[in-house]
């Protein structure tokens, strides 16, 4: 009997004038249910915040689960193989993969959460490594990883906190601009989620989570950028995707 992958893939963590995942802290604890004992945390992403500082943070933020940060423990592998979920916080996408290929953590965290069911969370750097690369990140490579393949825990990229703002007299790219560049290259579908969004993904089905925030919909978006072959070249579409809208028919087609 096949086991069904869980899911939560957070665009950010905190927004505007609330407390740290404020947002999404019902979102994560109803998710994870009664069942869920222990959960390792990932702070690898963190670069500038002392990792006993990020577990500190993570755990009054989320005091309803009982979290370890995998820094702390003796064994990662083992702390992978026994945890009941995996959460991976936000920061730096480059360290975060340069981190979690160092410690040869990529396959064992796939093997719980695709051959062992187990819940995954992620937000922004956390969700980016869920993809097959961190291709769509908006970090800075401040070091390189082995490769940029990741997790491949879906089989879309995600570009989080996304926005279409663009200061008045800007001569650069715009986010709409870079993810046309990589739908050119990458040809597989690129997710992009603004912040106070989710990703639940129940088995077959991709979710889009919008807890009620009284934020205007304009300011909270989800976009779909797809490539399709065309004989005159590159045909690129965006897709306006609804709130509580299953994605998996678009991006598995």
């Amino acid at each position: 009997m096949s086991v069904s992958r869980r899911l939560l893939l957070l665009s950010n963590s905190t927004m505007s004038d609330k407390p740290y995942m404020e947002w999404s802290k019902d979102l994560i604890y109803q998710f994870l249910g009664s069942n869920v004992k222990n959960v390792v945390f990932i702070p690898f992403a963190g670069v500038s915040i002392d990792w006993d500082k990020y577990e500190d943070k993570v755990k009054t933020a989320l005091n309803k689960l009982n979290i370890t940060s995998i820094h702390k423990t003796r064994n990662y592998l083992e702390s992978i193989a026994t945890s009941d979920a995996i959460m991976i916080g936000g920061g730096n996408t480059f360290h975060l993969l340069h981190q979690l290929q160092h410690f040869n953590l990529i396959d064992a965290i796939r093997k719980r959460v695709i051959d062992d069911g187990i819940p995954y969370i992620g937000w922004s750097a956390g969700s980016n490594v869920a993809t097959p690369d961190i291709g769509t990140t908006n970090d800075m490579p401040i070091i390189w990883p082995q490769t940029e393949s990741a997790l491949n825990l879906v089989n879309y990229n995600i570009n989080p906190h996304y926005n279409e703002w663009k200061p008045e007299g800007h001569q650069g790219e715009s986010r709409s601009d870079r993810l046309n560049e990589c739908i050119v290259v990458k040809k597989r579908p690129i997710v992009a989620i603004s912040e106070g969004l989710a990703i639940r993904v129940e088995g077959d089905q991709h979710i889009v989570v919008a807890p009620d925030l009284n934020i205007p919909n304009n300011k909270r978006m989800v976009k779909i950028w797809k490539h399709n072959k065309a004989a005159n070249g590159d045909n690129i579409q965006v897709i306006d995707i609804s709130y509580g809208q299953d994605i998996a028919p678009i991006v598995n087609n």
